[in-house]
């Protein structure tokens, strides 16, 4: 039976008036909200198909809360008339649609759905709650779920632990310790969410940390002892109320039948012109409201296509991304007809429908392909689940389309080409003519607006809501592979891929055009790359896997002997990989003090915890941790990853996941690979060069220090660069007022902490703990810094306004970082933020730079001697015939550092060997 839910509809309201653009009538009538909310509800429906359910707003009065405390959300700013005026309409549909919909003066939205809530899990029914506000976690239980319909990431009693580091019963106290400056609730100055979760982890309630008071040092144990009475009240503002005097229940939220002379009066008067027309079709969506399976509001679902004479299907589509037809190809006429337009069309999208999310081994199972915003067209060619309609041959049809799909004149649109040219690769076929990759242009865009896949783009661009793979395929082991999903569904979800992409790059490519600076990243950074990187993944880099094998041999070894101590000083055998086991030696059996139990009855033996007992135990515990991690993520990870035959492991890179244009990898994950421990340099060794080649490794010095001279201008840290001096040793020497040669090792040190971590931008705090200074001793040290290095404090000073300013800092390029939380009220967040925005254009300006690089470096390796195989931070990974490498070397350092001149010079230093760890 599926659950009762209950959605939290001023939740849906605000997010959607923020999250999508002005859309208006004729009229002037704002109508943003109303589409947003609405889509999103439907949504809901088409995938929980529940019986019960109710929408419950908030409402304008006084709640009770406002009387406790004066203050009580009186920093919210007004609601502005452009969403105000859309309410009356957006209650109007819901209940036209036959959706319950409920508001109480004098009580919140919460309370309510907390009533409700209780009284449905009291009678035994689960209960979905869909809302973005945090609060509402408190009321999760087994039976009640939490989910934000706009991500769909449900939160069950182990999800709240998981994102808040508290239990569902301890989240009411969590936000009252750590406040809400929106909400006017104080909370415990210097608590903020982690030291909240901390001392809950520790003393279980408030009750249990107002007990326990005396032992909490510094700062926050004095301040929860005076904030003892904003502490009751706080409680009492947090807590969502559970039995209000309701004159509705559970069994009266059923869902109703729509009322379409209603919906026909409001969609005209909203001018939802494709909605009005779907009313007049006998298969209309509003008859059925919660029970559709297209991926879009249809007039024909795809299930209901009906074949056409020559076995082509067409299903009509009527929604918000305007009216569109979608074909599936069966035929041999018709895939003539889609041919010749093939043949003769200079730009279309293009996506695969595959075997496997896994490039390396994806099969195609059919394709896709839009050259307008009108039609799309699936191309099935190996669906072969039982009863599979024939379709057409797929040999011979690749075969017809590897010209086109070769032919670097013809512009190729799609989402996450990548992927396809990889798919397409497979087949024998060379992926030319990337001309707009509506990934990359959103990503490009604005890094941190979305995640980047076509779902949550087209949500944000589009006010479109797709239907996930999860919802074709199913969840978990029963999730089908794409040829086994009947021809129907599977032919209205890939036709769709194709419009949506065609949608998008009309959307995207629009935005775009007024920023030339962005157009020129997507069209000569970002699509190069990714054709770039495209190469590196198919190349991949081999492994020694008899080196491999024997360093896992020696870490078993190790651990083993760990474990052999650990067991030693505990005076018994037990699991060390158990934490629970480990809680209960350390702290009931050795007595040792900082032992605190969770809500679930264990003891806490996370790393910050054991950091803290001073225990010969604890410290071997650790680094049995750890050595297990390495083992199981590198030298077990990599021999599992490797191809049998060749031997070679081939990393995943993403471009659009980073919010400053850094790339990351998977599969394995080499940018996480230790570089200063020697156990990182073991694992280094395992990546080899073939017989009769070399690896060689480009590595950009310093280029973060390198650019914060040539951003900051600053006199001494341009002049030590251009004079090629080492940079930490004249830093020691300004800040100290001594002679270069009179500056020690350890001076040095101290230095390149403070150079580097200025640049993430490092506290007092932080250099105190880093150095073991006092925190005078850092205070002082940072202000001669910045007295010897003026330039350094001004850029900071300046970039932080130019954040608070325009809400985003740009790379050396002009790709914009955007900073959502530079403004926040929360002051801890708010400095993050201030970070994060000075470290931005560095750490941004750097991906830019290593990816000009990667750009211009392809193009000179002499083929079939050299390829590229690995970027990893600033360093990019060769492989090169032995007899080129010195010669090739000299090259590869020239032409890096050449790529873009900045006021300082770019050094390039290039290391040769036999494995990974040599050339580094």
């Amino acid at each position: 039976m599926p659950p009762f839910v209950l959605v939290d509809g001023s939740y849906f309201l605000f997010r959607a008036f923020h999250a999508l653009p002005p859309l208006t009538t004729s009229t002037g009538l704002h109508t943003n909200a109303i589409r947003g909310a609405i889509s999103a509800i439907q949504k809901l429906m088409r995938r929980i198909q529940p019986t019960h359910m109710a929408v419950i707003f908030d409402t304008p009065e006084p709640t009770f809360r406002h009387v406790l405390s004066p203050i009580y959300k009186g920093d919210r700013p007004s609601m502005p008339e452009e969403l105000a005026e859309q309410i009356p309409y957006l209650h109007a549909l819901i209940r036209a649609l036959g959706i319950p919909l409920h508001t109480l003066p004098g009580a919140e939205a919460d309370d309510v759905i907390g009533t409700l809530a209780k009284r449905a899990e009291a009678l035994g029914h689960q209960v979905l709650i869909s809302t973005g506000d945090k609060d509402m976690a408190q009321l999760v239980t087994d039976k009640v779920t939490l989910e934000d319909s706009f991500k769909e990431r449900p939160l069950d009693v182990d999800g709240v632990f998981e994102k808040f580091g508290v239990w569902p019963n301890q989240i009411i106290d969590y936000l009252t310790l750590m406040g809400d400056a929106s909400d006017g609730i104080m909370g415990v100055p210097g608590v903020g969410a982690k030291t909240a979760a901390k001392l809950l982890t520790e003393y279980g309630s408030i009750g249990g940390i107002l007990e326990n008071v005396d032992k909490i040092k510094g700062k926050v144990g004095q301040n929860i002892k005076d904030s003892v009475e904003g502490i009751t009240l706080d409680h009492q503002l947090a807590s969502i109320v559970i039995d209000l005097d309701l004159s509705f229940d559970y069994d009266d939220l059923k869902l109703q039948e729509p009322n379409v002379d209603a919906l026909r009066t409001l969609y005209t008067e909203l001018e939802f012109r494709n909605q009005l027309q779907s009313l007049d079709h006998p298969n209309n969506p509003n008859n059925s409201n919660y029970k559709q399976v297209s991926k879009s509001i249809s007039s024909k679902t795809a299930a209901e296509a009906t074949p056409v004479e020559d076995q082509a299907s067409k299903t009509s589509v009527d929604d918000q991304l305007g009216q569109a037809t979608y074909h599936t190809v069966l035929s041999q006429h018709d895939w003539d007809v889609l041919f010749q337009r093939l043949s003769t069309e200079k730009r279309f999208a293009f996506d695969t429908e595959t075997t496997s999310l896994d490039y390396r081994i994806a099969q195609i199972v059919g394709f896709s392909v839009a050259f307008d915003a009108n039609d799309a067209y699936y191309v099935p060619l190996a669906h072969d689940y039982e009863g599979a309609p024939e379709q057409l041959n797929r040999e011979l049809i690749l075969g017809q389309i590897k010209p086109i799909i070769e032919d670097a004149s013809v512009q190729k649109i799609g989402h996450h080409l990548k992927y396809d040219a990889h798919v397409l690769e497979n087949h024998g076929i060379q992926l030319q003519g990337w001309y707009f990759d509506t990934m990359l242009a959103s990503y490009v865009l604005n890094s941190v607006a979305t995640r980047h896949g076509m779902d949550d783009v087209a949500r944000l661009y589009l006010s479109h809501l797709t239907t996930t793979f999860e919802q074709v395929a199913g969840k978990g082991v029963k999730q089908k592979t794409f040829n086994q999903i009947e021809l129907e569904t599977a032919a209205h979800y890939a036709a769709e891929d194709a419009h949506v992409t065609y949608r998008l790059y009309e959307v995207l490519n629009t935005k775009l055009q007024k920023h030339p600076e962005l157009i020129n990243i997507l069209h000569n950074i970002e699509m190069p790359v990714a054709r770039v990187l495209t190469m590196m993944e198919e190349n991949g880099i081999e492994l020694n896997l008899d080196f491999l094998d024997q360093l896992s041999v020696e870490f078993s070894n190790t651990i083993q002997d760990l474990e052999n101590q650990i067991t030693e000083l505990a005076g018994q055998p037990f699991n060390v990989s158990s934490p629970k086991q480990v809680g209960e030696i350390l702290f009931d059996k050795l007595g040792l003090k900082g032992g605190k139990k969770t809500s679930t009855g264990q003891y806490s033996t996370s790393e910050s915890v054991l950091e803290k007992i001073e225990h010969p135990i604890t410290n071997l515990i650790l680094e049995y941790r750890g050595l297990s991690k390495l083992k199981s993520t590198y030298t077990d990870g990599l021999l599992k990853q490797a191809n049998n035959e060749t031997h070679r492991v081939h990393t995943s890179y993403h471009q659009a996941l980073t919010a400053t244009g850094r790339l990351s990898s998977t599969d394995p994950n080499l940018q996480n690979i230790p570089v200063r421990e020697d156990i990182g340099r073991q694992i280094r060794k395992a990546f080899i060069a073939p017989k009769g080649r070399v690896l060689l490794a480009a590595d950009y010095s310093q280029i973060e220090l390198r650019l914060m001279a040539h951003f900051s201008q600053d006199d001494a840290l341009v002049d030590a660069f251009n004079h090629g001096q080492d940079v930490h040793r004249r830093t020691a020497a300004e800040v100290l007022g001594i002679a270069l040669d009179d500056v020690t090792s350890n001076q040095r040190r101290q230095a390149k902490a403070v150079n580097f971590g200025l640049l993430y931008g490092m506290s007092e705090f932080g250099l105190t703990r880093q150095l073991g200074f006092s925190r005078e001793e850092s205070r002082s040290y940072i202000g001669k810094y910045f007295q010897r290095y003026p330039g350094v404090l001004d850029y900071m000073e300046r970039t932080r306004q130019v954040a608070r300013e325009q809400g985003f800092v740009e790379t050396i390029l002009g790709r914009r970082l955007y900073t959502p939380d530079i403004m926040a009220s929360n002051k801890m967040v708010k400095q993050g933020a201030e970070r994060a925005a000075i470290n931005a254009p560095l750490q941004g300006s750097a991906a830019d730079i290593i990816k000009m690089a990667m750009i211009a470096v392809e193009k000179i390796l002499p083929k079939n001697q050299a390829k590229m195989l690995l970027q990893v931070h600033d360093e990019l990974v060769f492989e090169v015939d032995e007899a080129i490498a010195d010669d090739l070397a000299v090259k590869l350092a020239e032409v890096m550092q050449s790529v873009l001149k900045i006021s300082v010079p770019l050094v390039v230093e290039v290391g040769k060997g036999n494995n990974w760890d040599e050339a580094h």
